[in-house]
């Protein structure tokens, strides 16, 4: 048989389901899609719609066991029976049904009075679907309540109620596309001796379904039967199948991936060389058309200009010497985790270039235009002197601060994007604590007076502030509960005089080291932020630029004052901050 079967040729077929397969569970999401895909495909664009594998042992003639795609089968066995009124093809089951293997209740599904459920909600219809089942059909039908049964059930009401909202024309425009424009692949087990379970493990590879990628790979292998000299066409499977391993087996390191690709719509890739396709073909505009780019591909082969599978490897190297190039590295891993442009869009506008090397500088262009305005100078949302604890441009600034150290202060350090993305949560750290809610310990509480009394002393309007004076004098290092009481007023008051909220006074950390950290004093804070050389576990990572605040390797030497976090060092990080981006971006200081 052909490797691309209509559905109408599978009429009459039996499919035996062997009992290492789960049941029967497709809902609403899944039969909808289905349904609209079939419906509103083009004949006119395309010749036909293809579905996801299904993968067979053949048995006897037209006598198969189904080893992968049950779930569509099962659905679509479901819509014929509701179009046609009878078995289109037929569905066995080793341990799911009779003695011949036949399940009685999908066999008589077509003969009971269902409801459409059409004045019912389509946010309710699952709900209602299952009430209707224990409620009334079970107790009037007396069938089996199987998990099986209830599934068959619920989908056949789905069907139903997909088609009430339809005009009859539309009916007999889905069946025609069904039998007639929609194709299956067709993968056959050809190894008699294969344990056919263990094809299903692999094949599957805990997936559901095929992706898109999967389905391109079948593409391009069905192709190479055009080539008629053996010994070529061999050579180039050979080649081709090596060539996508080793590319997908790369991708999928952290930092190299991460480099080049950041989820922002929370959107995992099961095989990464997925993000190739999509740039060689074009990626969906909704997150939903999960198989836009097999589609362009499928319309590829079929004219005259067919895809070249040497290409994927072309970009892939061409993505490779990028990673391998520092400065180009931090560029783009900025670019595609702080700003709208992708790798997709990077690598067309290379293409269009007829001087490749001028791809840094438009990755600063691109920087540029999401942080800077005219005259090199910050949008608001980013500028130093007014970003604030919880405004929206904080989380961006110290990132990209933290990306420009890596790339200007070490030539053998690379901002790890895997490690921060990595990291399940980040907080932004106030480096002078705010101990609004006081301290459990004595030593705790003994550690900021100590550190508070030196700021003190250092800020004249500290000393002349009488309010701040006679809370201060009442703290008693020996009654805990009464110092906290007043350190919460104490705190109230520096909040806004050493306006601990400012940019001068936050950096980065990861959540599982700021909660060991989070409010002790800065000298406290120090020692156990410099004591960590390796992450403390799979959550935490200490950025470099955090741990130069605690080291106090921003401010000049003459002013140094380890014990607390002053005036100098704020000065030294903020105007670090703003040269280092500069710099980092070609903007003249």
């Amino acid at each position: 048989m052909d490797a691309l079967q209509y559905i109408k040729k599978l009429e009459g077929f039996i499919f035996h389901i062997d009992k290492y397969q789960r049941g029967y569970r497709w809902g609403m999401r899944e039969i909808y899609s289905l349904l609209d895909d079939i419906y509103s495909f083009d004949a006119i664009k395309e010749n036909f719609y293809c579905l996801q594998p299904l993968v067979v042992k053949v048995k006897s003639e037209n006598n198969f066991e189904l080893i992968d795609g049950q779930q569509r089968a099962t659905t679509i066995f479901l819509i014929l029976k509701f179009l046609l009124n009878k078995d289109f093809y037929h569905l066995k089951y080793e341990t799911r049904g009779d003695e011949e293997g036949e399940n009685t209740f999908l066999q008589q599904l077509n003969t009971f009075i269902i409801p459409d459920f059409l004045e019912i909600k389509i946010d309710d219809l699952d709900k209602m679907i299952s009430n209707h089942w224990k409620n009334e059909f079970l107790p009037i039908h007396q069938v089996k309540d199987t998990v099986d049964n209830f599934y068959f059930f619920k989908a056949y009401c789905i069907i139903k109620h997909w088609f009430s909202l339809k005009k009859e024309e539309h009916k007999a425009v889905l069946e025609h596309n069904l039998l007639n424009k929609t194709k299956v692949i067709w993968y056959v087990e050809n190894n008699a001796e294969a344990n056919v379970t263990n094809t299903f493990i692999n094949f599957n590879d805990g997936k559901i379904s095929l992706d898109q990628a999967e389905l391109i790979k079948g593409l391009y292998a069905l192709d190479f039967n055009n080539i008629h000299d053996k010994t070529r066409k061999s050579y180039e499977e050979n080649q081709f199948a090596d060539e996508w391993n080793n590319i997908e087996h790369h991708l999928k390191v952290p930092s190299f991936w991460n480099f080049i690709h950041y989820e922002k719509d929370n959107r995992e890739l099961a095989n990464k060389i997925t993000l190739l396709l999509e740039i060689e073909k074009g990626k969906a505009k909704k997150v939903e058309d999960l198989f836009h780019t097999y589609r362009e591909y499928e319309k590829a082969f079929k004219s005259n200009d067919k895809p070249e599978w040497r290409s994927l490897s072309s970009l892939y190297n061409q993505l490779d010497e990028w990673y391998n190039s520092r400065e180009t590295y931090h560029l783009m891993g900025a670019v595609v985790h702080l700003t709208n442009t992708s790798v997709h869009m990077v690598i067309n506008h290379y293409n269009e270039q007829s001087n490749k090397k001028t791809l840094n500088k438009y990755l600063k262009e691109v920087l540029k235009d999401e942080f800077f305005k005219d005259k090199n100078e910050f949008k608001d949302v980013y500028n130093p002197d007014e970003l604030k604890y919880g405004k929206k441009g904080i989380t961006s600034m110290l990132l990209l601060y933290n990306i420009a150290v890596a790339q200007l202060t070490d030539k053998y350090y690379k901002f790890p994007f895997d490690l921060f993305k990595q990291v399940k949560s980040w907080n932004i750290e106030h480096i002078y604590a705010k101990n609004s809610k006081g301290f459990e310990q004595i030593e705790d509480l003994e550690n900021w007076h100590i550190e508070l009394k030196e700021i003190i002393e250092e800020r004249r309007d500290l000393l002349e502030n009488i309010e701040l004076q006679k809370l201060w004098q009442q703290i008693d290092l020996k009654d805990l509960e009464k110092s906290n009481y007043l350190i919460k007023k104490i705190e109230f008051q520096l909040q806004e005089l050493l306006d601990k909220d400012s940019l001068t006074n936050l950096c980065f950390l990861d959540n599982v080291t700021n909660i060991q950290v989070g409010n002790k004093v800065f000298r406290k804070k120090r020692e156990m932020i410099l004591e960590i050389s390796e992450p403390l576990n799979e959550g935490a990572y200490v950025p470099v630029a955090s741990k130069m605040v605690f080291q106090k390797g921003l401010t000049p030497s003459n002013e140094l004052k380890m014990n607390y976090w002053n005036t100098m060092d704020r000065e030294a990080y903020i105007n670090d901050i703003e040269n280092k981006i500069k710099e980092f971006l070609s903007i003249k200081l």
